[in-house]
C-alpha cells in the first residue's frame, strides 16, 4: 500500500530553492562590472551628441556625471544633490552654490549638465528640481529688475501640486542666499547678461539638426544620460540604466579618469578577469601630486589632499588623518621664524569626524605661533582626500579668526584670567556664511554630514558658552571676583570656593573604582515635554578596569525606571572613564561605550575640582565643554564627598557619596536628570 501524500511532497523545496537561486544569479549577471561599463560607453556616447547638437560644454553633476563624460571633454563640475529636490525636501543648498557654473555658462553661452537615474525613474530629482530650483533663485538675485522669475519644472516629472508647493519657497531660499552668503551681485551678475533657464533632454528626446540660438535666455541642458527601462535588470540584452550610479559598490575602486584611460582594454577583458585588471591597473596608475587649493577670500588658508604634498612653502601646516606627514614634529612650538607643525590625529571615514571633535581645541595653539594681527602666514590643511576632515578644520579656523573680508588674525576669543569672552561666539549664520566661502572656492570642497556635525559640536559648545554664563554672573550687582564656579542650573553663583591639590582628579577616579564593588544608584528625571516622561530609576552602576595605560574604567548601569505615569521598564547604559594624566595635573574624560567595551566618541569632559567652603565637605565640578548631540546641548556637573579622596580603611562613618546631574536643552528634548550613587 503506497503512503499518502504530504506536504514536503507538494511544495517541492529543492526545486524551490534552484529557481529562487538561478532568478538572484541572472540578476547578478545582468549588473556585471562588465555590463555596466558597456552601458556607460554607450550612454556616453549619446551625451556626446547632446553637446554637439547644443553647440554647449558638458558639465558633470558629481559623482555620477563623470562617468558619461571623457576627461577631455569634461568643462566643469557641480554638485547637486537629488536630496535636495525630493518631495517635501526641496531646498537651495548654502552648503552647495554651485556659483562656478556661472563663469562657464558665460564665456560658452550654456552649458549640458549631466546625470542619470537608476531603474524605475525617466531622470533624477536633481535635474528636475534641484537645478530648476536653483536656477529660479540665481535669477531672483541677479536679475531682480526683470520678470525672469518664473520657476520652470519638467511637467512630466513634477506634477502642478508640486510645481505650486516648490514656487512658494523660493522666496525664503532668495533671502537665504542674499543675507547668509552675502554674494557680490554685481559681480555675478557681470559674469551672465541674460537669466538661466532649464532644458531636458532624455533619449526620447529630437535633438535639434543644428545649435540653436537662445535670445532671452542662457539654456542649461538637463541631460539625463541614461535611457528608461521598464522591465527587469536582465530585459534589456546587458543594458543597466544608471550604471555609473553609486560605482563604490561595483567599481572595485576603479574611477572615471581611469576607465577612460582604459576603456579599450576593460571593455575587452572577460568579466572574471575585470578585478585582477582593475587591481593592476589602481597600481600602475600614476597619480599627480596634490595642489593645494587657496581658500577664497582668504590669501593665505590653503586645503589639499597629503597625497605627496609639497609643504616646503607654507608657515604652518596642520595634518588631520591617522598618520603624521613624513617628517612631521608634534612637539611643542618651534622658535619665531621656523615652520609650525600641528598634526591632529584623526581615523578615515566616519570614525574620523568623531575624532574630530576631540581635537578641534587643539587649533588654539595658532593664536601662540601667529598672535592677534593680522597675518599673511601660509597656512596648509590637508588630510588623506582633501575634501572632508580638512574642510572641517579650515571651517573652524574661518569661523572663529577670520574678519568678514577674510583676513585671518588669530586673536584669542577668551580673556585668560577671567575667562570671559572678547569677541561674538559663532553663531549658525555665520557659520554657513563661512562655509559658502568653502563650497564656492572649489565645488570638491563639501564635508560629508558628520564631519559638519563635528565642527559645530565644537564651535557652538566651545568654551564660549561657558564664558557667557560667567559674564551674564559676573554681572549680577554685588559678586565678588571669586564668584565664578557655578553649580549648573543654580540661579545664583555658588559660594566662595577653595581649590584642590592637583591629584585630586586621580583620587576620585581611584574611588569611584570602589574596588570593584557596585554603586547604589538613585535617579530622578524631570522632563517638562510630554514626549519624553519624568520619573525615577533605581539600581546599581559599576566600574570596571579595562586597562591601566592610560587608567580606563567601563561604566556599567541597570536599573528600572519607573514613569510617573506608572510604566516600568528596564534601564541599561555603558560609558568608558579615562584619567587624563599631564606632568602637574589630570582630569576625568566621559566617552561612549561602543560594541561594550571600545572607546567612542568623547561626551564630557570634567572640568577643575573645587571646594564649597571651608573645603570640608564638598567637591564640585562642570564640564569643560558642553555637549552637542544632534541639536541638543547636553550639560553636566557633579559634587562628591570629601571621603570620597580618603583612603578606603580611613572612611569608617563619614558618608561616601557622589552624585551627577545632566540639564538637556535643545528643540527634542528639555529635561534635567539627577543620579545620587551611594
Amino acid at each position: 500500500m503506497s503512503r499518502p501524500l504530504n506536504q514536503s511532497d507538494l511544495i517541492f523545496p529543492t526545486q524551490a530553492l534552484s529557481i529562487s537561486s538561478t532568478l538572484t544569479s541572472l540578476k547578478r549577471s545582468a549588473l556585471s562590472t562588465h555590463n555596466r561599463l558597456s552601458s556607460i560607453k554607450s550612454d556616453a556616447e549619446f551625451v556626446a551628441s547632446v553637446s554637439e547638437a547644443f553647440g554647449l560644454p558638458l558639465v558633470a553633476n558629481e559623482r555620477c556625471g563623470s562617468w558619461y563624460i571623457p576627461p577631455e571633454k569634461k568643462a566643469e563640475s557641480v554638485y547637486f544633490k537629488s536630496t535636495d529636490g525630493h518631495t517635501n525636501e526641496w531646498k537651495f543648498s548654502l552648503r552647495r552654490l554651485n556659483l562656478q557654473l556661472l563663469d562657464l555658462v558665460g564665456n560658452r553661452g550654456g552649458c549640458v549638465i549631466v546625470d542619470s537615474t537608476r531603474r524605475g525613474k525617466s531622470m533624477p530629482d536633481a535635474l528636475s528640481k534641484t537645478v530648476p530650483i536653483w536656477c529660479c533663485v540665481i535669477n531672483h538675485a541677479l536679475f531682480a529688475d526683470t520678470e525672469a522669475h518664473r520657476l520652470h519644472t519638467q511637467p512630466q516629472a513634477v506634477s502642478a501640486s508640486e510645481h505650486a508647493q516648490i514656487e512658494n519657497r523660493i522666496k525664503g531660499f532668495v533671502c537665504d542666499f542674499l543675507d547668509i552668503c552675502k554674494p557680490d551681485v554685481g559681480l555675478l551678475r557681470s559674469k551672465i547678461d541674460k537669466p538661466l533657464r532649464p532644458i531636458w533632454v532624455t533619449q526620447k528626446s529630437s535633438l535639434p539638426e543644428q545649435p540653436p540660438f537662445f535670445s532671452e535666455f542662457h539654456p542649461v541642458i538637463l541631460c539625463t544620460a541614461s535611457r528608461r527601462v521598464n522591465g527587469a535588470e536582465g530585459s534589456e540584452g546587458g543594458y543597466v540604466q544608471g550604471a555609473a550610479d553609486d560605482h563604490e559598490a561595483w567599481s572595485k575602486g576603479l574611477l572615471p579618469t581611469l576607465f577612460w584611460s582604459n576603456m579599450d582594454q576593460l571593455l575587452n577583458t572577460k568579466e572574471e578577469d575585470l578585478p585582477g585588471l582593475i587591481a593592476q591597473l589602481i597600481r600602475d596608475e600614476n597619480r599627480p601630486a596634490a595642489t593645494p587649493i587657496l581658500i577664497k577670500p582668504t590669501s593665505n588658508l590653503y586645503i589639499s589632499s597629503s597625497q605627496d604634498m609639497d609643504i616646503s612653502h607654507f608657515d604652518v601646516i596642520i595634518n588631520c588623518g591617522p598618520k603624521p606627514l613624513p617628517g612631521q614634529v608634534t612637539e611643542p612650538p618651534k622658535p619665531q621664524g621656523q615652520k609650525h607643525h600641528l598634526w591632529l590625529e584623526c581615523q578615515t571615514g566616519k570614525n574620523g569626524s568623531r575624532n574630530l571633535r576631540d581635537q578641534l581645541w587643539r587649533l588654539r595653539i595658532l593664536e601662540d605661533w601667529l598672535g592677534p594681527e593680522p597675518t599673511a602666514a601660509k597656512i596648509l590643511v590637508c588630510d588623506p582626500t582633501g575634501k572632508d576632515l580638512a574642510v572641517g578644520v579650515v571651517l573652524a579656523i574661518l569661523s572663529n579668526y577670520s574678519s568678514p573680508e577674510g583676513v585671518l588674525a588669530f586673536s584669542s576669543r577668551f580673556d585668560d584670567d577671567t575667562k570671559i569672552a572678547l569677541r561674538p561666539q559663532p553663531d549658525k549664520r555665520l557659520i554657513k556664511e563661512r562655509l559658502s566661502w568653502i563650497t564656492t572656492t572649489h565645488p570638491t570642497l563639501s564635508p560629508p554630514r558628520e564631519t559638519l556635525k563635528s565642527v559645530n559640536a565644537y564651535l557652538m559648545s566651545t568654551n564660549g558658552e561657558q564664558a557667557r554664563q560667567n559674564q551674564k554672573y559676573k554681572s549680577h550687582e554685588g559678586d565678588s571676583s571669586n564668584d565664578r564656579i557655578l553649580t549648573f542650573g543654580a540661579r545664583k553663583p555658588a559660594k566662595a570656593t577653595t581649590h584642590l591639590p592637583p591629584d585630586t582628579h586621580a583620587r576620585i577616579f581611584t574611588a569611584l573604582r570602589n574596588k570593584g564593588r557596585p554603586w547604589k544608584l538613585s535617579r530622578q528625571l524631570t522632563s517638562k515635554l510630554e514626549s519624553h516622561p519624568s520619573g525615577t530609576v533605581q539600581g546599581t552602576a559599576t566600574f570596571t578596569l579595562l586597562k591601566t595605560d592610560p587608567p580606563t574604567l567601563l561604566y556599567a548601569e541597570e536599573g528600572e525606571f519607573e514613569t510617573t505615569t506608572g510604566l516600568r521598564f528596564t534601564v541599561r547604559r555603558k560609558y568608558i572613564y579615562i584619567l587624563r594624566q599631564e606632568d602637574d595635573s589630570s582630569h576625568i574624560s566621559v566617552y561612549f561605550s561602543e560594541e561594550g567595551k571600545d572607546v567612542g566618541a568623547l561626551f564630557v569632559e570634567m572640568g577643575d575640582l573645587a571646594a564649597l567652603g571651608d573645603a570640608s565637605s564638598t567637591l564640585t565640578a562642570q564640564n569643560k565643554e558642553q555637549h552637542l548631540c544632534g541639536q541638543d546641548l547636553y550639560s553636566a556637573s557633579w559634587r562628591f564627598s570629601q571621603a570620597m579622596l580618603q583612603e578606603r580603611s580611613q572612611w569608617g562613618e563619614l558618608r561616601s557619596y557622589w552624585m551627577l546631574r545632566y540639564d538637556v536643552k535643545g528643540p527634542k528634548k528639555d529635561y534635567v536628570s539627577e543620579t545620587t550613587y551611594t
